[in-house]
């Protein structure tokens, strides 16, 4: 009611709309705010801006002026409403109901004086409240706001201060990782078995830090800020006064090992190193160390500018201490944690790769990839399983596939089209190629290729036909049925973790409110009877002992 009135209704409509933050400048180019002070100023500005509006009486002639209807002719109103209503949709799917709600609110209320378009904002936003989106997204804020309060470990441990990092390893995620923490003034020292990566990394990473979002373009004040803090070096030693070491190395066991060899005597005895590994066991690398306690995971994402969640792997040593420094870390630099126990795929990646699995089953059961998309997004998912492939790479998911597999064969096999395209080189967006061609791989947009079919026909089962909601079913019961094992197997401490790892780190959809919150809406007994009709499907259909035990029993699993 009171935005369009103080910034004019097109910018009331896209900051209410679109959710998105602005800057001090621009709020006050736009009018919303009075004044833009440093913080040690603030009480004499504020004081001194209530004194002068005293004077002035200005504040009571913006009171006349607000209350007043917004001056907007009607041809501009209905061009702002087409516009506006087109991109929410386009952005929200029709997923979220709030924001074309308060379209509706400020378009129908903008000729109305401020009292009554308060109240139709009242009449308006009532009926959001308590529907299952509002209370999904609910809950969505306090896991948030849980993971913001949480240390990672039960005991009270205090984390150890992180004042300098090293990275091996200066790839796509060591400069990631190495942005995000340069970006909070820290220095980072890194390095790469490769001179011309370690350049590489080196230039990613300064061009990373030094963009301006005003600008949309490199800064050179921020280039000189934070390029003192980048160390690139080809010398080990120069890692020894380093807080926290974070390999980000070839996903091999035996490079990482013999890296680890090779810079665990110089480091200090409070050092902790870590793994970025996104597959391979931390109990597993940490078989040489001489000090586990100070070893642990710590997953980031890809992008990982963009993705929120870390992981951090507690190993079968890990001290709770080097647990909660870790942790303590990950949101020093932006990122939101989340502990998990040693285990094949962590969390995000077991819970993930039965999904994609799942697509591929499909595909050779006859299923279009069309609906199997369409199904996916339907529900909610930022792209498709099959999509999801090609932007990973089909070689990439071939491996984490085989990793799965070896640790469990009973429900995750060996797909024979995943394996007849990585043989026939269709590995996705970097190829050109994969379930889809791409013409342009800078856009990333892909499209039907007719020759995937001289792949995909001679592995075909049949032709299998699908409603929509059967092929939602078929990808996503599997995904909690292995929620349920790996809190049966106490890999993390809440339910909770699992739907903020899920949001975080696939996109799984906030509207549903995590995977597990999303099965308390149907409950355990709705999803043993779904269930039933795929039990030929074999074991990953099969309800575990603790979904059978909560459908007979009727808990949920948010159980407070």
């Amino acid at each position: 009611m009171r935005a369009p009135r103080i910034v004019g209704l097109g910018n009331a409509v896209e900051l209410i709309t679109g959710g998105e933050s602005i800057d001090g400048r621009t709020a006050v180019l736009m009018g919303l705010v009075s004044d833009l002070v440093p913080g040690e100023r603030l009480d004499a500005a504020a004081v001194a801006l209530v004194r002068s509006e005293a004077k002035t009486k200005e504040y009571l002639a913006d009171r006349q002026r607000w209350h007043k209807p917004v001056d907007i002719d009607e041809t501009e109103l209905g061009f702002l409403g087409a516009t506006a209503s087109a991109y929410i949709q386009g952005q929200t799917k029709g997923h979220y109901p709030a924001p074309l709600a308060a379209l509706e609110v400020l378009l129908g209320s903008a000729g109305l004086d401020a009292d009554a378009a308060g109240e139709a904002e009242a009449e308006a936003f009532a009926g959001l409240f308590g529907t299952p989106i509002n209370r999904a997204l609910i809950n969505v804020f306090f896991l948030s706001d849980r993971n913001k309060k949480d240390t990672g470990v039960a005991a009270a441990v205090k984390p150890r201060e992180i004042k300098s990092v090293g990275i091996f390893g200066a790839g796509i995620m060591g400069s990631g990782i190495a942005a995000a923490v340069v970006k909070r003034e820290l220095p980072v020292t890194l390095s790469d078995a490769a001179p011309a990566a370690l350049a590489g990394g080196v230039q990613k990473i300064l061009e990373e830090v030094s963009y301006n979002k005003q600008t949309k373009g490199s800064d050179p004040r921020r280039m000189l800020t934070f390029a003192p803090l980048v160390n690139a070096t080809t010398v080990d030693a120069e890692y020894k006064n380093c807080d926290l070491v974070i390999e980000a190395v070839v996903e091999n066991p035996k490079v990482k090992g013999e890296l680890y060899q090779r810079i665990e005597p110089l480091l200090g005895d409070q050092t902790i190193l870590a793994s970025n590994t996104s597959a391979i066991s931390i109990g597993r690398l940490a078989e040489k160390l001489k000090r586990p306690d100070r070893f642990c995971g710590i997953h980031f994402f890809n992008p990982v500018r963009k993705m929120p969640l870390v992981e951090v792997i507690r190993g079968p040593k890990t001290s709770n201490e080097t647990v909660a420094t870790a942790v303590a870390f990950a949101k020093a630099v932006g990122k939101s944690p989340i502990v998990v126990n040693d285990g094949p795929g962590f969390l995000v990646n077991r819970l993930l790769l039965p999904y994609m699995n799942e697509a591929l089953e499909l595909i050779l059961d006859g299923v279009e990839i069309k609906a199997i998309e369409s199904a996916a997004k339907a529900f909610g998912m930022p792209m498709g399983p099959i999509t999801l492939y090609d932007v990973v790479g089909l070689d990439t998911a071939y491996y984490a596939g085989q990793v799965m597999h070896e640790a469990f064969p009973d429900r995750i096999g060996e797909s024979p089209l995943l394996a007849a395209m990585v043989k026939a080189g269709r590995l996705g967006q970097k190829t050109g190629t994969g379930f889809f061609a791409y013409k342009d791989k800078k856009e990333g947009r892909g499209s039907p290729d007719p020759a995937l079919a001289d792949v995909v026909k001679p592995l075909l089962r049949g032709q299998t036909r699908l409603s929509e909601q059967q092929v939602i079913e078929r990808l996503f019961l599997p995904m909690v049925l292995e929620a349920t094992r790996i809190l049966e197997e106490q890999k993390v401490r809440d339910p909770r973790d699992v739907d903020l790892g899920l949001i975080y780190g696939i996109g799984f959809p906030p509207f549903k409110g995590g995977l597990l919150f999303w099965a308390d809406t149907l409950g355990a007994a709705k999803i043993v009877e779904m269930l039933q009709p795929y039990q030929s499907l074999g074991k990953r259909y099969q309800p575990t002992p603790m979904l059978a035990e909560m459908a007979k029993s009727g808990q949920m699993f948010y159980a407070e």
